[in-house]
């Protein structure tokens, strides 16, 4: 494994999971444009897209980054609900964060 990457949208007050790159058919694209992280996900079926929207202000988004020889790198953005957008005739959901935490879950796990 050289490089594996996988990206999840939850709800942020149950956690319940929304989508989830790693097991289902969904696929997104990452960019950092220097103000905002930006998640364009395609492959939704239409009541997930609902769901988002309809929980747009409550959202987290997470990328998992895992490098061969390295541990899980865990990327959590706080999504800001009025710039979630769902273009029906691409079928692409833009999902825009305005800031990020990384950090390496294996440092909080006690031994």
């Amino acid at each position: 494994m050289t490089q594996q990457e996988w990206f999840m949208v939850k709800h942020a007050v149950t956690g319940r999971g929304l989508v989830n790159s790693k097991t289902d058919t969904s696929s997104y694209r990452y960019q950092h444009d220097g103000t905002h992280f930006i998640f364009t996900v395609t492959g939704l079926d239409k009541q997930t897209v609902e769901q988002i929207l309809q929980l747009r202000q409550e959202l987290n988004v997470f990328r998992f980054v895992q490098r061969k020889d390295q541990p899980l790198v865990k990327h959590w953005y706080y999504v800001q609900g009025d710039k979630v957008e769902y273009n029906k005739e691409s079928q692409a959901l833009t999902i825009f964060a305005g800031s990020e935490i990384r950090y390496v879950p294996e440092d909080y796990f006690a031994d």
